[in-house]
């Protein structure tokens, strides 16, 4: 069973997925379900989650591989 926040991040990723699969197959995204937004691209999880925790302090991200084989997880 999903968490919520999972649930609302893989909708908000195949809203987008298109454009993000063109752009950013292969790499880790942190989406920022509040906004819906994408919040931080990298190569690795540590890096994306460095990098929404310094810009983004407090909030909630959904974190996900851009692919067929997402490699989800969340992060609250």
């Amino acid at each position: 069973m999903k968490s919520k926040l999972a649930e609302l991040g893989e909708r908000i990723y195949e809203e987008n997925k298109a454009e993000w699969e063109k752009t950013y197959l292969g790499k880790i995204i942190a989406i920022d379900v509040e906004s819906r937004s994408l919040a931080a691209v990298g190569d690795s999880l540590d890096e994306v989650c460095k990098k929404v925790l310094e810009k983004y302090p407090g909030k909630q991200f959904y974190f996900r591989k851009v692919g067929p084989c997402a490699a989800t997880g969340y992060l609250f």
